[in-house]
């Protein structure tokens, strides 16, 4: 377990520590063993991280040639297939929270499509000015966020998001009973009214500290079962 968390300023506005630093704080339970903090313009890219792949390399933020950089919780498991895909690319890590990055060049917003496991990711394109958020297809992993009139700020906790001045104010009555009655609360919505989860199998783009798109995988593949021996279905 991993906490991640950041921002994309608006209106020209540098991304300062001092907003960051917070929830960083708030979630060093999540990753005892590291953190890493990355400042570039309007956006802040932080990670509290819990070794477990890459022990001594993996630290975070990870870069790749171009710029493009990532912080991710989670665990990628085809990451050895991915490797084998991407052969000729200039792997620095043996993290495999990497292959995203490489993966993201050959394929833009769509790169999750092509992970398998348990993640959120943030990823960050100097060269496009975007941040991009993405959570796995089951939603194992958690990701908030939060968007005001000066920014878009995500976490893996909300209380990373209050503690940093990002969506406090009194819990929604009618989401505070269904969390009460079902553990949980559906949909984007949490019990907090300006706090909201990426959803499961989504990708949240953002520019200029601004939503611009959202895309959707599935969990589940489309149309009926297939029917093959058992062998074929084994493989």
């Amino acid at each position: 377990m991993c906490g991640i968390a950041g921002l994309m300023m608006r209106g020209g506005l540098a991304a300062e520590a001092e907003r960051v630093l917070p929830m960083v704080r708030a979630m060093g339970h999540r990753g005892p063993d590291d953190s890493g903090l990355l400042l570039e313009g309007a956006v802040a890219l932080a990670q509290t991280r819990l070794s477990i792949v890459d022990l001594a390399g993996g630290h975070q933020p990870l870069a790749e040639p171009s710029g493009v950089k990532l912080v991710a919780n989670g665990e990628i498991y085809n990451d050895p297939e991915l490797r084998m895909a991407l052969v000729g690319e200039p792997f620095a890590t043996g993290s495999d929270c990497e292959p995203p990055l490489f993966l993201y060049r050959r394929h833009g917003a769509a790169f999750a499509d092509h992970l398998r496991g348990m993640y959120a990711i943030a990823l960050y394109d100097p060269e496009g000015g975007r941040l991009l958020l993405a959570r796995d297809p089951f939603g194992i992993k958690p990701l908030y966020y939060v968007e005001t009139d000066e920014a878009v700020a995500f976490a893996s906790e909300p209380q990373a998001l209050i503690v940093a001045g990002f969506g406090g104010g009194d819990p929604d009555p009618q989401r505070r009973a269904e969390l009460l009655q079902l553990k949980f609360t559906t949909g984007p919505a949490t019990i907090f009214p300006a706090i909201h989860r990426v959803l499961p199998g989504e990708t949240l783009v953002i520019e200029a500290g601004r939503i611009v798109d959202r895309r959707r995988r599935a969990a589940l593949p489309s149309g009926p079962p297939r029917r093959a021996r058992e062998p074929a279905l084994a493989e």
